[in-house]
C-alpha cells in the first residue's frame, strides 16, 4: 500500500507543476550518446524522473522460461551471462552495449492479475513464445551505473496463465483470438497488434497502470518504457511525438525502440496515461559485409556470419519509417478501469475546472464616514484541490 500511495503522490505534484518530468540527476559518464531517431534519448532506470521509475515498477520483461531458470535453493531466477555487444555482434562504445540481454518482450499492469503487451509476443504467432512457457518478470533494471541484476526473486517473477485477448495484423498475419479460441485469415496489412493476458497469481505492491480511452492526436509528446533487445528497463521520456494515427488501429511516432520493445506501454507525457502498444519499427542494427566496407545489411539473422561489428541505426528526427504503436481505444474496452486511472480523471476535471473559474464582480461597497470612500469588491471564487492522494 505504501508503494501505491507513494505513486499517488508523485502524479499529485507531477500534475500541479506540468508534464515536464526530465529526470533530476545527471547521465553515467560511461554513457556514450548515439543516434535513433535524432538523439538517443533512452535512459536506465536510475537516471528518470521520478514519475517514469514509479511507472517502470509496474512495467514487466517477457522471458522464456529457459532463459531464465531457477535456482530452488537460492530461490531465485537467474539470467545467462549476454551483453547486447556479444549477442548482436556490436561495434565498442554503442549504447549499453555491456550490459546484459535476455528478455524478448516488454509489458505493463493493467489490472490486478492482467498484463498488456504485443500480440507477436505469443504464439499462434511464430515469433511468440506459448502462454505455459512465458516469465513475465518484474524489476528488471539499472538500479545504479554498472548495477544491473541478473537474478530475480520469486516473488518478482509470474507465469502466464490465460491469454484472454490476442490481435496480430500486418502483412503476413491475420490472427485473432479470445480466450484460447484462434482464428487466423488472410493477411491484410499492418493493424492492431495486442496481447491481454492472465498471470498465475495477482501481483503485490505495484499498482496497475491508467490507460487512454480517448483518441490520441498527432504531435502529442509520448514517451515509453520497455526493454530494447532484452536490455534491463530503458526509459524515453523526452524527443517523442506521434507523427500519424492510422484508421486500422494504430499511431505512428519517433519513438527511439528496438526488438525487445513489443509491447511497452508509450505514454502520453502530459495526461501521463497509456495511449497504446508498441509493435513494429524500423531496422535496429547495420553491418559491413566482412567482403565489402561499401554495402550495407540490416538485421542479419546471424550477425557473425560473415559480418563485421555492427552498429545501431540512425534516423534523423523526422526520418525513417516510424515505430507503430497500436491505439489503446483499440482495446481498452477488455480492461478494466483502475483506481490511477479515476485519479488521473479526476484530477484533469480539477485542473479543467479551475482553469474555467474567473473572479467575479460584485457590486461597489460604500463606507461611509467623515471621508467617504467607494471601494470596488471583487470576489475570486476558491480554486477547486486536487483530489486527495488514495492508496490503490
Amino acid at each position: 500500500m505504501k508503494r501505491a500511495t507513494t505513486m499517488i503522490a508523485l502524479l499529485s505534484l507531477a500534475l500541479a507543476a506540468g508534464p515536464s518530468l526530465r529526470a533530476e540527476g545527471g547521465f553515467n559518464p560511461d554513457y556514450t550518446p548515439a543516434s535513433y531517431y535524432g538523439d538517443n534519448d533512452l535512459v536506465d532506470y536510475y537516471q528518470a524522473s521520478k514519475i517514469m521509475r514509479k511507472f517502470s515498477e509496474s512495467t514487466v520483461a517477457l522471458f522464456s522460461d529457459s532463459a531464465i531458470p531457477l535456482d530452488e535453493r537460492a530461490g531465485v531466477y537467474k539470467m545467462r551471462d549476454l551483453s547486447l555487444r556479444g549477442k548482436f555482434n556490436l561495434q565498442d562504445g554503442q549504447p549499453f552495449g555491456d550490459q546484459p540481454v535476455g528478455a524478448y518482450c516488454s509489458g505493463v499492469l493493467v489490472a490486478e492479475d492482467m498484463i498488456l503487451t504485443a500480440g507477436h509476443c505469443f504464439k499462434p504467432d511464430e515469433r511468440g513464445g506459448p502462454c505455459e512457457r512465458v516469465k513475465v518478470v518484474f524489476g528488471y533494471a539499472a538500479s545504479g551505473a554498472g548495477s544491473v541484476s541478473t537474478s530475480f526473486p520469486a516473488a518478482n517473477v509470474y507465469s502466464c496463465r490465460q491469454i484472454v485477448a490476442q490481435e496480430v495484423h500486418d502483412d503476413d498475419h491475420n490472427i485473432s483470438c479470445r480466450n484460447g479460441s484462434c482464428t487466423e485469415g488472410s493477411p491484410s496489412g499492418d493493424g492492431p497488434d495486442f496481447a491481454l493476458i492472465k498471470l498465475d497469481r495477482k501481483v503485490a505492491g505495484r499498482p496497475p497502470l491508467a490507460i487512454s480511452r480517448a483518441a490520441v492526436r498527432p504531435g502529442t509528446k509520448v514517451g515509453a518504457i520497455g526493454h530494447p533487445s532484452g536490455l534491463p528497463v530503458k526509459i524515453q521520456e523526452e524527443g517523442a511525438a506521434v507523427r500519424t494515427v492510422n484508421k486500422k488501429g494504430y499511431f505512428t511516432a519517433n519513438l527511439d525502440s528496438f526488438a525487445g520493445n513489443s509491447g511497452s506501454p508509450v505514454f502520453n507525457m502530459e495526461t501521463l496515461k497509456i495511449e497504446g502498444i508498441l509493435v513494429r519499427g524500423g531496422d535496429d542494427f547495420l553491418y559491413n559485409p566482412a567482403t565489402s566496407t561499401s554495402t550495407v545489411v540490416a538485421d542479419p539473422r546471424r550477425p557473425y556470419n560473415g559480418y563485421n561489428p555492427g552498429r545501431a541505426n540512425y534516423y534523423p528526427q523526422d526520418g525513417g519509417r516510424g515505430e507503430d504503436v497500436t491505439l489503446m481505444t483499440v482495446m481498452q474496452s477488455l480492461i478494466p478501469r483502475g483506481e490511477m486511472e479515476q485519479y488521473l480523471d479526476d484530477a484533469a476535471a480539477m485542473k479543467r475546472q479551475q482553469g474555467q473559474s474567473r473572479p467575479k464582480a460584485v457590486p461597489a461597497i460604500y463606507t461611509p464616514g467623515d471621508a467617504p470612500q467607494v471601494q470596488p469588491a471583487v470576489y475570486y471564487a476558491p480554486a477547486p484541490s486536487v483530489p486527495d492522494p488514495i492508496s490503490i
